[in-house]
């Protein structure tokens, strides 16, 4: 586009030099020969007069006042010559400064520089955006990464629709704002034109793990398998295609990627543990139980709060993070008051939620509360214990807590 802006530009400045510039030229011999002919005129008509004083038609001094306004006329016809010269000039040299102008604003908006310096600093930073994608660090993307991501692939792809890398980096994009459909789509795309792009093909299958589709899961695990041929000592890709047997319900796959990862992972990892009760299950064995952490908790009473024990009360008892601000229980159990003391286990199984609970501490802070409300908050007039513990992961440890304040 900027080719053809050049080439109207260059025709607009030849016809301007058609029609102004050479009329403009052609005009000055004419004006000089004007001026020459006034000026013999004003010699002739001097002698005349010269000729009248010698001839006793006219004074001396009728013919010095009738040379003066000859000559003062002529002088000031050329003078107006020259003004409208001048001016022509000024005119003409105006509107070619005011044309380059025009010109050089429109070329600057039609070639869009500064939309184009923009796009090419997106484009350097495309590389590095992308990666923060595929690690998992969307959630740390601000506006203008994502602006910038989004110019700098429509720029790319606008180039280039082919380009296998380009429809990677937007079906990443549409993974992190969860536009599954949308990021297949332009991941087939990737796939079609970088068929032997080792990211191209690791980004498709990591985005089709996500899915429930049997068809899309039987896709990924073909992706992996090229891949794990290619590199036969990746484990990561060997952990994925694991996962995929497992959704897949394929048993032998998902054990043979078990036995390959044996002793490569933490005995202790979330995952492995999920995979291998996934197999077990698969085979029709029962799997293990996990381990349970936790706390079996006497609850007493000091004697100065016996007379305080409402008739018909609740006892909440739970665990807070005692090594740190935060208030939300990782267990918490609530019950109807009975006679104390009385035994409570209190384990990872009465997390209020999924990922936040006795395993995740190290110190537990153990709250005993009895109050009339049944809602957990504390109020005035609630009688209250704590006392402080060590966590075990895997062990259930003895406590007990003595309600020994009243809150006021």
């Amino acid at each position: 586009m900027s080719w053809m802006f050049i080439g109207a530009v260059v025709v607009l400045i030849a016809v301007l030099v058609l029609l102004v510039v050479l009329p403009w030229l052609k005009q000055r011999p004419e004006q000089e020969n004007l001026t020459q002919a006034n000026i013999a005129v004003v010699k002739e008509r001097l002698k005349e007069l010269q000729r009248e004083v010698d001839e006793g038609l006219l004074s001396e001094q009728d013919m010095r006042q009738a040379s003066d306004e000859i000559k003062i006329s002529l002088v000031e016809e050329q003078q107006t010559d020259s003004k409208g010269s001048a001016n022509a000039s000024f005119v003409l040299a105006s509107g070619a400064l005011l044309a380059l102008l025009v010109g050089g604003f429109a070329y600057f908006k039609a070639s869009n520089i500064e939309h184009l310096q923009d796009a090419q600093a997106a484009l350097d930073a495309l590389p590095k955006l992308s990666a923060k994608l595929a690690d998992g660090q969307g959630e740390n993307f601000t506006p203008q990464d994502f602006q910038q991501l989004t110019l700098a692939i429509r720029k790319r792809l606008q180039e280039n629709p082919e380009d296998g890398q380009g429809w990677m980096y937007l079906g990443r994009i549409w993974m992190v704002l969860s536009q599954t459909e949308e990021a297949y789509a332009a991941l087939e795309k990737a796939l079609h034109f970088s068929p032997d792009d080792e990211n191209v093909r690791m980004t498709y299958a990591r985005a089709l793990m996500m899915s429930d589709d049997k068809a899309q899961l039987e896709n990924a695990r073909r992706l992996l398998a090229s891949l794990i041929e290619e590199q036969q000592q990746n484990d990561n890709l060997v952990l994925m295609q694991a996962v995929v047997a497992g959704r897949l319900g394929d048993k032998v796959l998902l054990a043979d990627s078990l036995a390959r990862l044996e002793g490569k992972l933490p005995a202790d990892s979330p995952i492995a543990m999920q995979l291998t009760e996934r197999l077990a299950s698969l085979n029709g064995e029962q799997p293990a139980k996990a381990a349970i952490t936790g706390f079996n908790l006497t609850v007493e009473i000091s004697e100065e709060l016996v007379a305080n024990l409402p008739d018909n009360g609740f006892l909440f008892v739970f665990a807070q993070d005692a090594n740190s601000d935060n208030r939300m229980p990782a267990a918490v159990l609530r019950l109807p008051l009975e006679n104390l003391p009385l035994t409570v286990t209190l384990t990872s199984e009465n997390a209020m939620a999924p990922n936040y609970s006795l395993e995740q501490l190290s110190t537990a802070r153990l709250i005993a509360r009895i109050s009339t409300d049944q809602e957990a908050p504390a109020q005035p007039g609630d009688l209250e214990g704590t006392t402080e513990a060590a966590v075990e992961n895997g062990k259930v440890i003895d406590q007990t807590i003595v309600i020994n304040k009243e809150l006021m």
